[in-house]
């Protein structure tokens, strides 16, 4: 008996919802501790603080400490010990640009005055759709030299079966984006930046390249690097290229459920996955047979029984009859 599609993609969202709500358990019972340990720390230190300074009254505090947490949201430290390099200078503002139009937004910096916040309005209103125009022409492009055209030589030369080239060439294609766009420019950026870790940088390299863009990561934010333009330059690049290279992961799963028919049993249109297994097994692999839909047959035109045709068997058909002798 084939399953139900509505009943399968019925519970395809229950177990959605029930894995977002097992994501936000764990969530809370790794990170609530923590933010109590930060949160009884820093009142200790602001009770440490007024108890030594007499002087300094919590109101007086209040105002001081609010426009201090406002400065830093703009990227202006107030340390004295921290010279911060300028935050709209070309090179970062084309890094807020390129991470803007395609959505990442890191959040750091942002627009301040009000002509910046209406600019950045007008700018995004034609920048976000002409970004995903290129980002998808050049994945498309991409696709057909990566994807298809890799997958159609292995069937015809090779003879293996659909379903097989296509998982094989996924998972072959998945482990080699990994490697160049997350693996080994993890290693670049917790080198460069210094104070991150290498699971930091692996964190800031997900996190951007599947445009979440949290911001608690950014590049070339440190005022001792050198040459920060060109490296927040060389940054906005790797985000550009790896955003076409995370469109090209998704295409590859997307043909990969549709080859092992399991996208189509969740379908509402039953009979989708059967016709799917029919056409594979019918058309073998490597065959050239363009799965076309089948024109009506044409009415058989009406002739007559050999016994009563004049024409011989070898003429029959002819409009030329046979001589008699």
């Amino acid at each position: 008996m084939a399953p139900n599609p509505s009943l399968l993609y019925c519970l395809m969202l229950v177990a959605y919802c029930s894995f977002l709500m097992a994501g936000a358990w764990v969530f809370s019972l790794l990170e609530q501790p923590r933010e109590d340990d930060v949160r009884s720390a820093l009142s200790a230190a602001r009770r440490a603080f007024l108890s030594e300074h007499v002087c300094v009254t919590e109101a007086e505090l209040e105002p001081f400490l609010a426009r201090v947490l406002e400065a830093r949201t703009m990227g202006v430290s107030v340390l004295r010990n921290v010279t911060s390099g300028v935050q709209w200078d070309l090179a970062s503002s084309l890094f807020f640009v390129s991470t803007t139009v395609t959505t990442i937004g890191f959040g750091h910096p942002v627009p301040i005055s009000d002509g910046g916040k209406a600019f950045c309005l007008l700018y995004l209103v034609f920048g976000i759709p002409f970004s995903l125009f290129v980002l998808s022409i050049t994945s498309q492009n991409l696709l057909i030299l990566m994807h298809d055209k890799p997958i159609r030589y292995i069937r015809l030369h090779f003879g293996f079966s659909n379903i097989m080239v296509t998982l094989l060439h996924g998972v072959a294609f998945i482990s080699l984006v990994a490697c160049l766009f997350l693996f080994i420019p993890a290693c670049v950026f917790s080198l460069i930046e210094g104070n991150w870790s290498y699971l930091d940088a692996l964190y800031f390299c997900f996190i951007s390249l599947t445009t979440i863009g949290l911001g608690d990561y950014v590049p070339g934010e440190q005022a001792s690097q050198r040459l920060s333009a060109l490296y927040k330059v060389c940054a906005a690049g790797y985000l550009l290229i790896g955003l076409v290279a995370m469109i090209l992961v998704l295409e590859t799963l997307k043909s990969i459920l549709k080859s092992n028919y399991i996208l189509a049993f969740f379908l509402l249109s039953s009979g989708n996955a059967a016709d799917a297994q029919e056409t594979d097994a019918i058309i073998p692999a490597g065959s050239e047979i363009s799965v076309l839909p089948s024109k009506p047959k044409e009415k058989a035109r009406r002739r007559l029984p050999h016994s009563l045709s004049p024409q011989s068997e070898n003429f029959y058909g002819s409009v030329h009859a046979p001589s008699h002798s």
